[in-house]
């Protein structure tokens, strides 16, 4: 089984995720979004061995503390979408749509969900019911889409088409924590969030720009 270990800080309520395949001890970090000294310290008391960095998008305060954690593991490969906003250089592994990524005996596949940013990728553990979902979804709404590169209707797709399609049981491990919980599952988001309950794009238009109107 994989087992995943939650480290909240960095920017604003971020999440990092240590994961690892207990049979064979090979560790992933998802997301380097905060002070790795934690983490280094998981790292060192599960005798892990660190082997990928998962980027879920190259927002900056989701890639600050990336450095660090090469610096310290300089075997660990940094790998995200096969289209980065951002230039990681040559040991970066390039990640298409539905593409698996093993962690020891573990598989993750992951999944390009553009909308709160083109290179958004969520990593799904299809055996466990698990989906890392980054700024794409939260507990509770969907991420925004006020920056640049954003396209609310690229969100809508990724949403729609591609999470909302998952088992109703899958367990969401979202990139901040902006919800009541940290995790929750996809049936839960979906029956306690309008975000979720759009028949069409329009109507899911009109969700965000009503969440946007209120945070004024």
């Amino acid at each position: 089984t994989m087992k995943i270990k939650t480290f909240q800080g960095g920017f604003d309520k971020n999440f990092s995720y240590l994961i690892w395949c207990e049979s064979n001890l090979t560790a992933a970090i998802i997301d380097a979004s905060v002070n790795i000294s934690e983490i280094i310290e998981n790292i060192e008391i599960n005798g892990l061995r660190l082997e990928k960095i998962l980027i879920t998008h190259t927002h900056a305060d989701h890639i600050q503390f990336l450095s660090d954690i090469l610096f310290q593991f300089p075997q660990a490969q940094p790998c995200g979408y096969e289209y980065p906003e951002f230039d990681f250089g040559d040991d970066y592994r390039k990640l298409r749509h539905n593409e698996i990524i093993t962690i020891g005996s573990e598989m993750l596949t992951a999944i390009h969900t553009p909308g709160h940013y083109p290179d958004s990728l969520c990593f799904w553990n299809k055996n466990q019911d698990y989906l890392f979902t980054g700024d794409t979804m939260f507990v509770g709404r969907t991420g925004r889409t006020i920056s640049d590169k954003s396209n609310i209707s690229h969100l809508y797709e990724s949403i729609y088409n591609e999470i909302l399609t998952l088992p109703k049981q899958t367990i969401i491990y979202p990139g901040h924590n902006y919800g009541y919980t940290p995790s929750i599952t996809l049936n839960e988001n979906i029956s306690l969030s309008p975000f979720f309950q759009c028949s069409n794009k329009e109507e899911f238009i009109k969700v965000m720009q009503a969440f946007e109107d209120g945070r004024c």
